[in-house]
């Protein structure tokens, strides 16, 4: 999926799991929905620069880091303890689940030692929401690229397998996105709804923003005719969003 696809989808799925985690509190829900955005762009490696400045160009300084310091560090032990050899912009380095675990890592590693150098001990819960927004949305960015026709390689180096779907994101007589979008949002209007009204509170809430995220999920892999294949077809270097041509337009 392309960036707003994954930040949009993201913000709402965590939104949904704020609910039942921690409802009461304005702050952490800010955070931990700040981490999980910022998850959601890091493992787009692939991403081009924008034309000019937009709000575009942040999700793409924010992928620089993959680039710059992840892919690098991962392309370098992968070398040194299996032998495998992969260039640093292939998008499967951060497209897997060995991927963004190292990715989390490395960050929770920026993160968390200057927090523990600088910040009292009493404000350690900022840094680690955050790091918990992160890691929910690098899982969340995994699963929304299961549903596209690229897909991902979960297993990679250790295997070529591939998960993927049959969604173009940047065609958009395609209405599966926007479909996503709109049973994201009821989903969480519902439950937001409810918690306003008093109607689910505490532990009750908790088995309601459970299934409404996985319903959320669910809808999406079905929707999306999720097949696994065992092996990569795809360009793994220079994958980017074209338009698509419908009958006289450009869509």
């Amino acid at each position: 999926m392309i960036t707003r696809h994954h930040v949009a989808l993201t913000f709402l799925c965590t939104l949904i799991l704020c609910s039942a985690v921690v409802p009461s509190d304005p702050v952490l829900i800010m955070v931990i929905c700040t981490g999980a955005c910022t998850g959601a762009i890091l493992p787009d490696i692939q991403m081009k620069r924008p034309q000019g400045f937009r709000i575009r160009t942040f999700a793409w300084m924010a992928s620089r880091l993959g680039i710059i310091i992840i892919t690098p560090l991962l392309c370098r032990l992968y070398h040194t303890l299996w032998g495998h050899t992969s260039p640093p912009g292939d998008k499967r380095l951060t497209h897997s689940v060995p991927g963004i675990l190292f990715l989390w890592l490395i960050c929770a590693a920026f993160l968390l030692v200057p927090a523990f150098i600088l910040m009292p001990g009493t404000a350690l819960h900022i840094p680690a929401a955050f790091l918990c927004g992160m890691m929910i949305g690098l899982v969340l960015h995994l699963i929304g690229d299961i549903c596209t026709r690229k897909g991902i390689t979960p297993l990679f180096p250790f295997s070529p397998m591939t998960v993927s779907g049959s969604i173009r994101p940047c065609d958009t007589t395609d209405r599966r996105i926007a479909q996503f979008h709109f049973y994201h949002c009821s989903v969480a209007g519902l439950i937001l709804g409810f918690q306003y009204l008093e109607s689910w509170q505490g532990v009750a809430s908790v088995p309601l923003c459970l299934f409404g995220l996985g319903s959320c999920l669910g809808m999406m892999i079905w929707s999306s005719d999720v097949t696994i294949s065992r092996e990569y077809t795809g360009d793994p270097v220079n994958e980017i969003c074209t338009p698509v041509l419908s009958n006289s337009f450009i869509v």
